[in-house]
């Protein structure tokens, strides 16, 4: 300890360890490595704004982007898209989720391969799920349903059983000693606790299929995203910069209100 001046005592600076020094010279080896082996050249970056292509992005035709037929009607579509796909995969993923729980999975077998199957179905992007569905039902807003279902199903079972497994046991083990079967002593005993919970967390997901549906239209999975794609193909990037800033009022709209009723809720 030392000794400040006016009397006041001031903790010691904490030796640096050489631990530590070496795993940040290590990262910081490996980060310039990398960017040297993807050609990452920080020059590059006044050559993009410099690049004349910008000048076709204005100004922004708002007569086409207003027209309810070229962006209101794809943009409807795609929050069309983003909610049946939280609904389904949201209510696959309560199920799903207490039987990925140690608390409210007695039979092992069942936690193991609902971890494992659930493991594996995360850990495909949902791009390849939007590709896999376009190519098995056709282009069109079915396939991107279907994309973002599987997507919201991984995303929930993750988020939502590891609130069930952080959940106070005390009135599921109740409702167990009272003579409840499995199923029941769940209903009554563990998803009053953690609904609140469940319902904030279908709110994230649903924010997240808004953005993800905007990229899977990209690869025809329908809605705003196929337009874009359309007109990107035609070179009217002025078009696109008058789509992107009604998607980014539309969804900071929808972030805000998901964020103020998960604040009530939690």
């Amino acid at each position: 300890m030392t000794h400040a001046a006016g009397g006041s005592v001031r903790p010691d600076r904490p030796p640096r360890r050489p631990r530590t020094l070496g795993i940040a010279a290590a990262v910081i080896a490996f980060s310039l490595f990398a960017a040297r082996e993807v050609g990452f050249d920080p020059s590059t970056f006044w050559e993009v704004w410099s690049n004349p292509l910008w000048e076709k992005f204005w100004p922004i035709p708002w007569d086409w982007v207003t027209d309810g037929s070229n962006v209101m009607g794809p943009l409807i579509e795609t929050f069309q898209i983003a909610t049946i796909s939280t609904i389904l995969g949201c209510s696959l993923a309560l199920p799903v989720s207490f039987a990925m729980s140690s608390l409210t999975t007695p039979n092992r077998p069942t936690y193991l391969v609902s971890r494992a199957v659930m493991n594996v179905v995360r850990a495909v992007p949902d791009l390849f799920w939007a590709k896999l569905m376009v190519t098995a039902v056709g282009i069109g807003a079915f396939a991107g349903s279907w994309a973002l279902t599987i997507f919201s199903l991984a995303v929930m079972v993750k988020l939502f059983s590891e609130t069930v497994d952080g959940a106070d046991p005390g009135p599921l083990e109740a409702a167990r000693a009272a003579g409840g079967r499995h199923t029941p002593s769940v209903r009554t005993g563990m998803l009053p606790t953690v609904f609140p919970d469940y319902v904030a967390h279908a709110l994230y997901v649903f924010e997240l299929n808004i953005r993800a549906s905007i990229v899977l239209g990209l690869v025809g999975a329908g809605g705003i995203g196929r337009v874009i794609e359309a007109q990107r193909q035609f070179f009217r990037f002025d078009r696109i910069l008058g789509m992107l800033v009604i998607i980014f009022v539309v969804v900071f709209v929808i972030e805000q209100a998901s964020v103020a009723l998960r604040k009530r809720l939690v």
